[in-house]
This record gives C-alpha cells, sequence and structure tokens, in this order.
C-alpha cells in the first residue's frame, strides 16, 4: 500500500500545460487555492462532487485516498450534461469504476507511459496513471484508447 499525509496531489505542470493546449479548460474541479490550474476552481470547501460542473471544461486530478469512483461517476454524468471533463487517475483497471464507468463511456483513455511526478514531490509516483476523457460522446463499442509515448510528450517522469 501508498500512504501519504495528504492526498491532494499537484498536477505535473508541463502535463497540464500540453493538455490545456489542447482542451482550453475552463474549471478545475478538484484543488487547493495554491495549486489550482483553472482560474475557476472547486476546493475541498466547496466539494466539487456536490457542485455542477455545467457545459465547462473540466480538469479534474481528484484527492488519492479512496473516493475516486465517485469522482468518476460525477464526470460521467458532468459529461453527460454537456462538460468534457478529461480526468487524471491512478490506471488501476481492476477498479469497479474502470467497469462501470471508464470502459463502457469514456470518450477516450490515455495510458501513460512511465510514471509521473506530482507537484513538489521528491520522486515520481508509485502507481501508473491515465488521462480519461469524458464528454457526452461514447463509442457504442469502446473507447479510443491511447498509449502514450514518453517522448512525445516530455514530460518529468521516469
Amino acid at each position: 500500500m501508498v500512504s501519504s499525509k495528504n492526498n491532494e496531489w499537484a498536477t505535473p505542470q508541463d502535463l497540464f500545460d500540453r493538455l490545456n493546449d489542447e482542451f482550453h479548460f475552463t474549471l478545475d474541479v478538484a484543488a487547493t487555492h495554491e495549486n489550482a490550474k483553472c482560474r475557476n476552481h472547486f476546493t475541498i470547501e466547496d466539494d466539487g462532487l456536490k457542485q455542477d460542473w455545467g457545459q465547462n471544461v473540466c480538469w479534474m486530478n481528484p484527492p488519492y485516498g479512496g473516493n475516486t469512483g465517485k469522482w468518476i461517476a460525477k464526470a460521467w454524468l458532468a459529461g453527460r450534461k454537456g462538460a468534457t471533463v478529461v480526468c487524471l487517475i491512478v490506471s488501476s483497471t481492476d477498479r469497479s469504476y474502470w467497469h462501470d464507468y471508464i470502459f463502457p463511456y469514456a470518450y477516450e483513455i490515455r495510458f501513460i507511459r512511465g510514471r509521473l511526478k506530482f507537484g513538489m514531490a521528491t520522486s515520481t509516483a508509485p502507481f501508473a496513471s491515465a488521462l480519461v476523457v469524458f464528454n457526452g460522446i461514447s463509442s457504442q463499442t469502446q473507447p479510443r484508447i491511447v498509449y502514450q509515448q514518453k517522448q512525445t510528450l516530455n514530460l518529468n517522469y521516469s
């Protein structure tokens, strides 16, 4: 098991910048004031799970620690209501939310090669990560799966 004193890990800036160039995010749904990636953002006090994400283009790096399934369910629902939600999550494909929401309803899954280095961490994460996109458009058979190549992303990871 992996543990930490804090379950909010800041998104690697180079990863966010690259994705922001592609998606043009308007709302960070799970942030602190210090690590928010968008001017419009929800903090733990706002409880992004209870907020309406509208038709925003949302960045979601949810708090780690057992509630990822709730965040994925919310991202799927927001996508159905008109939002685009890009989720940075642990690539634990054995989890029920992968089978209940991601595999059947995601527009796209991007498996990230290597391990990301979050925020001010001194080493890379002890887990693989994936990006999942919900946008109200889902394939009738399966989501588009993209295997990221380390050299094409130029990310700070190993």
